[in-house]
């Protein structure tokens, strides 16, 4: 039988292990550093990030990176507690990437963290989607998400314009509360 676990850290957030879960992950560069504010580094992290899924059985479902963080809505796989692992690799390899390929010091820490939400209700999932589609409007990056590049969105609208807009009104994400002070 599989089971969730809870986990708490004294100086990291805690983490709920939730198998074939819906999960919304934010990772943030350190001290909120532009590490990734050209096209190159967000490929290669969304790179790292496909990677990743495919080693550790996450199944990506959308997804956002901006120059300093970056949001991912996945499916988790039966061995949910994987997340760390998962994370993790993604982030050593984005890191070893950028310091070899953007003039970054060796000893400059490239990311800080990574939050997650185990997602357990229909209305919270369509909202945290909507958070994920409209981040780089939220940022400033962009006055509709159609047109920004490195996210989920632009790629889906191409086919499912209609849905989109009408899941942005019936579920609005004004209201979740999701850490994002980058």
């Amino acid at each position: 039988m599989i089971k969730e676990v809870y986990k708490a850290y004294e100086n990291n957030p805690p983490h709920l292990f939730r198998p074939c879960s819906k999960y919304m992950i934010t990772g943030g560069t350190y001290m909120k550093r532009r590490h990734l504010i050209d096209p190159d580094s967000k490929e290669q992290l969304l790179l790292f990030i496909l990677k990743g899924c495919q080693k550790y059985g996450w199944r990506l479902e959308d997804w956002v990176i901006l120059d300093n963080h970056y949001h991912l809505m996945l499916e988790s796989p039966e061995n949910v507690d994987s997340l760390s692992r998962f994370i993790n690799a993604i982030h050593r390899f984005t890191s070893i990437w950028i310091r070899k390929n953007k003039a970054v010091e060796a000893t400059k820490k490239i990311f800080h963290n990574y939050w997650d939400s185990c997602i357990s209700y229909e209305r919270s999932y369509f909202a945290r989607k909507n958070y994920i589609y409209f981040n780089p409007v939220k940022h400033g990056y962009v006055s509709h998400p159609r047109d920004y590049p490195f996210g989920s969105y632009s790629y889906r609208y191409q086919k499912y314009s209609e849905e989109l807009e009408d899941l942005q009104y019936k579920y609005p994400c004004d209201r979740i509360n999701v850490r994002d002070d980058f």
